[in-house]
């Protein structure tokens, strides 16, 4: 289980530096799907928020906080790449998107036992 956490872990990590810098490209370099961009968002946030959520299942709110917190932050620096126009809406859809995709990250988690630390399993909610 470990090696898993630890894959899992390293992915949540890429993940959002592979966010952070698609974030800060100019906008002809933006992947796109031909979805709504909102969606394209969320969706990108929501397997963001799922990575972390399953890498830290102990950290749920902590998680939904500081990646919110990173979209709010990064989202500025798009006024230094062409063609980019940030807005408090994009934040807003990411921020959705994490904390849809933390849930969904933390069930799968507690599904597949990786809320158990490495000495047993997690301490229950009260």
């Amino acid at each position: 289980m470990d090696t898993i956490r630890l894959l899992i872990r390293r992915a949540a990590w890429l993940s959002i530096l592979i966010v952070v810098l698609v974030t800060l490209v100019p906008i002809g370099w933006r992947p796109a799907t031909g979805l709504s961009p909102n969606i394209e968002r969320l969706c990108v946030m929501a397997a963001v928020g799922a990575l972390f959520a399953a890498a830290y299942p102990r950290r749920f709110w902590l998680i939904v906080l500081t990646l919110s917190l990173t979209s709010a932050m990064v989202e500025p620096l798009q006024f230094i790449a062409a063609g980019r126009h940030p807005s408090l809406r994009d934040v807003e859809f990411k921020s959705l998107g994490v904390a849809i995709g933390a849930v969904l990250g933390y069930a799968v988690a507690a599904v597949t036992g990786l809320t158990a630390g490495p000495t047993g399993p997690a301490p229950e909610a009260t």
